[in-house]
C-alpha cells in the first residue's frame, strides 16, 4: 500500500494537502498530490499516458467521474463529506491500461462517535452553528471551521465560540454574513480530541439558503364596510429574489361554530382580499421560500371585522303592543259601562 504523507498543516487548521509515495516500480504516473484549499488532484506523468479519468469513491461507493486536464490534474467537486474518508482512483492508458488509487484517510480513530453539525440563519443577517457534544468523555475539546468561498474545503476557525457550564465549545455565532457573500454550498468542519487523540470529525457542505429561519410577517387589516384587505411584508432574506416567497392565511370566525376554518394559500404577492360577514375573525400567517418544504411558525392571531349589529326593534315593537293592549282594554270597559 502506498504511504501518505502531510505537506501543509497549520496548528488551527485541518490539513490542508496531501501527498502520496507510489512504491510500484512499473507506474506511469508518481507524486499525486491533493491541495485541499484549491481541490487539485495531481500527479507527475514519467510515462506517455492519454484519456486519464479520475473518480471518487466514498465508502467504496462511486460519487462521481470526471476527464482529467492535460492527463495530469483533476478538479474536485467539493459536494460531500470528506471525514470518513475518500479514494480518488486516477486510470488511464500508457501502452496498457492502469488504475492507481490515492486515499485521503479517515479523520479521527476507527470506531468513535462523529459530531453532527447543523446551523441556522435568522434575520438574513445572524448564523448560529451547532453539534452534539457527548457526555463522554468530557474533555473533549471541539473546534470549528468554515470556507470563505463556496464549494472549496474549509480554511478559516470560529471567531465566536458558545460554551455550556462546563466551558466545552458547544456552538459557532457569527454577528454578521459579510463572510458568506454567495448563498450556494460552503463546507463546515467539526474537529475534537480527547487526552491527545483526534475523534472522528463530522463535516457537511451547506448552502445558505437551505438554513433560513424566517418569522412570520405581521398582517396589517382595513377595512371597509364588510370588505377587508389583508396586508404584510416581505421577510428578510439573504435571497436575490425577495418575492419568492409563498404564505398561508388561516381565517375564523369567533364563536361561530357552522363556519369552516379556511386557509389559503398566497404566492409572490403581499395582499388579499377578504369579505366577511358581520361578526368577529381572526387570522394567522405563515411563510416559507418557494420550492422549499420548511414553513415559519404561524404568527399570533390577530382580531379584525365587526360585531354583530344587535335588533333594537323588538323591544319597540313590544312596546308599542303593549300599549296598544292596554288601550283595547280601557275601551272595552268604557264600552261595557
Amino acid at each position: 500500500m502506498a504511504d501518505v504523507i502531510i505537506l501543509l498543516s497549520f496548528s488551527m487548521l485541518p490539513i490542508l494537502a496531501y501527498s502520496q509515495i507510489q512504491k510500484g516500480e512499473d507506474l506511469p504516473i508518481k507524486n499525486i498530490t491533493i491541495d485541499m484549499k484549491t481541490m487539485l488532484l495531481r500527479w507527475t506523468n514519467v510515462e506517455n499516458v492519454n484519456n486519464v479519468t479520475c473518480s471518487v469513491k466514498i465508502l467504496s461507493k462511486l460519487v462521481y467521474q470526471m476527464k482529467a486536464t492535460n492527463n495530469h490534474r483533476c478538479k474536485i467537486k467539493n459536494f460531500h463529506s470528506w471525514c470518513q474518508g475518500v479514494d480518488f482512483v486516477i486510470e488511464g492508458f500508457s501502452g496498457k491500461r492502469f488504475s492507481e488509487t490515492f486515499h485521503l484517510p479517515q479523520r479521527g480513530e476507527e470506531g468513535t462517535t462523529k459530531e453532527n453539525v447543523s446551523c441556522e440563519i435568522h434575520d438574513a443577517n445572524f448564523m448560529g452553528c451547532k453539534w452534539t457534544v457527548r457526555n463522554t468523555p468530557g474533555d473533549i475539546h471541539y473546534q470549528f471551521f468554515y470556507s470563505q468561498s463556496p464549494l472549496t474545503f474549509v480554511n478559516r476557525e470560529c471567531p465566536n465560540y458558545k460554551t455550556d457550564s462546563e466551558g466545552r465549545r458547544v456552538g459557532c455565532h457569527f454577528d454578521n454574513l459579510s463572510e458568506f457573500p454567495n448563498p450556494y454550498p460552503y463546507h463546515f468542519l467539526v474537529t475534537g480530541t480527547s487526552n491527545g487523540r483526534e475523534v472522528q470529525c463530522t463535516d457537511d457542505n451547506i448552502s445558505l439558503w437551505d438554513i433560513e429561519i424566517f418569522k412570520p410577517p405581521n398582517v396589517t387589516i382595513n377595512c371597509t364596510s364588510l370588505r377587508c384587505r389583508l396586508q404584510w411584508q416581505i421577510p428578510k432574506t439573504i435571497q436575490f429574489q425577495d418575492n419568492a416567497f409563498e404564505y398561508q392565511l388561516q381565517i375564523q370566525k369567533i364563536g361561530d361554530k357552522n363556519f369552516s376554518e379556511v386557509v389559503f394559500n398566497i404566492k409572490r404577492t403581499t395582499n388579499y382580499d377578504y369579505t366577511i360577514s358581520y361578526g368577529k375573525y381572526t387570522v394567522k400567517i405563515r411563510t416559507r421560500k418557494l420550492f422549499y418544504k420548511n414553513w415559519s411558525e404561524w404568527s399570533e392571531p390577530q382580531e379584525f371585522g365587526e360585531e354583530v349589529r344587535k335588533d333594537n326593534s323588538l323591544p319597540v315593537i313590544m312596546s308599542l303592543l303593549g300599549i296598544a293592549f292596554i288601550m283595547l282594554l280601557i275601551m272595552g270597559y268604557l264600552c261595557k259601562r
